[in-house]
């Protein structure tokens, strides 16, 4: 499907970005300029839906779920089904849970409400209203404009609503991202009552591991009425997603239509024939589509004290029915999280021009620190025991196993970091200006055309940030103040107005590769056997600069990124790793020979 992409406007620099379509290889046409502002500001005090997906708004769609029930709904079509449900008290609950999240298919727990800690006095709108942020956010879902409130107003036109939407209506509210009180943080994440392992911050979610400068609040409160609804999408970049149902009112509830993870592509090309893209999140999917949906549809009803498990990249809609609903939400990002985010999410929110907002290559890079770190602690607390007691003490088959778990984790970032090694790298870098020159680093650049999160090379223009910003003319403009342009974008010919633009980076790139060798020394420092053969590169004697992206393209090739395929399918040369050397055969059907690259 052919797109036209819109500059995501992140500041007013936005302004001074340029595209330039690029004629192909020997063409005599000339490239042309077209100059892209920024999209206009709303008259919301807060930003709308319009501002959140570049100007694209979702068409007026009446949505009514009034006579829905979950039976009806299944039997409308052959690939309907229930989400599945199960207990809390169910003793294979584990069991199950480990099923559909290998599976990647969604899950209800259900029973919470039953829970011996469940705080039915706290998990009120009367306990809300006198406790909770009085500030709060709504979008009215007829006019998609958002407003600010405060919370006692919502509640009250939230109780004034009719339960069921009218054709004729003109407002009815949803309070969307609202802030969790600290108390309910608290019961969460200390209550002992939500298993540790669908907490925020716990052992699985990486997102703990970014700057404190950088941390993303995920645990949100959502507020609706019957006939409110969160358009189709999925979690942001392959997050996983919980949303306990908290309080309810006149038999209030929530539908959910969701998906499989891997259905994801299929979502995708069936919202292209319907004429809409579902990252921008601005489409209402009717029962009529659903029907006409080429995947299958897991259809749920979310009540009191149902626990809904969203799979990454699971594509899900929620409409909720009759009184009011409180629900509490939250994401966690794991390894596996990470990885799909990188290789599949990533690549779409830059075609579509959507911000990342977790900053997916950072959270690998603290993420890769962290459990070198931790790996190095646990090899010098078994070494120290082991020198103890050499002569008594059996080897821990804890500490073994501990050893094995990080080792396992380390690994697998270690490979998604040289995959974003090879991206970032540039046999100039040495020469290169980067941000942390200036004593501190930001950790905080985006591309100004596209939004995506830039962890590390880019291209830069200070003098079109001087021209769009008046503020700027007369004060020092350091790396990273200028107009930003990731290096993806700039190979598709989009620049600044000047054209003139100069690659820079947020950090020295050995830093980088001596945080990578730090890792695989850790590694090899462990007790986990592997066969795996580790390259040192910070101080790689035999290899020139040019040749470390060699290197890192070879150790990629270990990790087989297409199983089953011969390597000369999908690399022009055939590269192969002895003691010590780096060996190359030249293949007969290209012209490339890679040691001839200059260093």
């Amino acid at each position: 499907m052919e797109e036209h992409a819109e500059p995501f406007a992140s500041s007013s620099r936005a302004q001074a970005v340029s595209t330039h379509p690029v004629a192909s290889a020997g063409s005599s046409q000339q490239k042309e300029s077209l100059v892209l502002e920024s999209q206009p500001g709303t008259e919301a005090e807060i930003p709308s839906l319009a501002d959140d997906h570049g100007g694209h708004l979702p068409k007026k769609t009446f949505v009514t779920t009034k006579d829905w029930t979950l039976q009806n709904l299944v039997e409308c079509a052959p690939h309907f089904r229930c989400i599945p449900r199960v207990s809390l008290q169910d003793p294979n609950l584990y069991k199950t849970i480990d099923y559909h999240e290998k599976e990647g298919i969604p899950l209800i727990i259900e029973g919470w409400q039953n829970h011996h800690k469940w705080p039915k006095d706290m998990f009120t709108l009367e306990w809300l209203r006198e406790h909770g942020d009085q500030n709060a956010y709504a979008r009215n879902i007829h006019t998609w404009t958002d407003l600010k409130l405060s919370l006692p107003d919502l509640i009250d036109r939230l109780r004034a609503s009719a339960p069921f939407s009218a054709p004729d209506e003109k407002e009815r509210l949803y309070g969307k991202d609202g802030e969790c009180p600290q108390i309910w943080r608290d019961w969460l994440s200390k209550g002992q009552v939500i298993p540790s392992r669908f907490l925020f911050g716990a052992e699985d979610d990486l997102l703990q591991h970014l700057p404190d400068a950088n941390k993303v609040e995920t645990l949100m409160c959502y507020l609706g009425v019957g006939d409110t609804f969160t358009p189709f999408h999925k979690d942001l970049c392959a997050s996983s997603g919980q949303n306990l149902m908290c309080y309810t009112e006149n038999s209030g509830s929530s539908f959910w239509f969701m998906t499989r993870g891997s259905a994801a592509p299929k979502v995708a090309n069936y919202f292209h024939q319907l004429g809409q893209e579902l990252d921008l999140e601005s489409h209402v999917v009717t029962v009529e589509e659903f029907k006409k949906a080429p995947f299958d549809v897991y259809i749920g009803e979310q009540v009191l004290g149902d626990l809904v498990l969203v799979p990454p990249r699971s594509c899900h809609q929620v409409i909720n029915h009759g009184g009011i609903t409180v629900k509490t939400s939250w994401s966690r990002m794991t390894l596996n999280g990470l990885k799909t985010a990188l290789y599949h999410e990533l690549p779409i929110y830059r075609r579509v021009c959507r911000p990342e907002i977790y900053r997916v290559k950072s959270n690998i890079y603290h993420a890769l620190l962290h459990y070198t770190a931790r790996l190095n602690n646990l090899v010098a607390f078994a070494s120290t025991l082991d020198h103890v007691s050499s002569s008594s003490r059996a080897p821990s088959t804890t500490d073994d196993n501990d050893q094995r778990v990080i080792a396992r984790k380390l690994r697998e970032l270690l490979q998604l970091f040289d995959d974003i090694a090879i991206q970032e790298y540039t046999p100039i870098y040495s020469r290169l200006p980067h941000v942390s020159q200036l004593g501190s680093h930001k950790d905080d650049i985006n591309c100004d055309f596209c939004g995506a999160d830039v962890f590390q090379s880019f291209f830069e223009c200070r003098d079109c940030a001087k021209g769009v910003d008046p503020e700027n003319i007369n004060r020092t403009m350091n790396p990273g103040d200028g107009v930003v342009i990731c290096a993806a974008c700039y190979v598709e010919g989009r620049t600044c107005l000047c054209g003139i633009m100069k690659p820079t980076q947020c950090r020295s790139f050995k830093d980088l590769l001596q945080d990578r060798d730090k890792a695989v020394k850790a590694l090899e420092s462990s007790r986990v056997e592997t066969d795996q053969e580790y390259i040192y590169l910070a101080k790689h004697k035999r290899c020139g600069r040019n040749q470390i992206l060699i290197t890192l393209l070879m150790v990629d090739l270990q990790s087989d990124p297409f199983p089953g395929k011969p390597v000369n399918e999908y690399l022009p040369c055939r590269m192969r790793l002895t003691t010590n050397t780096l060996l190359f055969e030249r293949c007969d059907c290209c012209p490339f020979h890679l040691p001839h690259l200059p260093c």
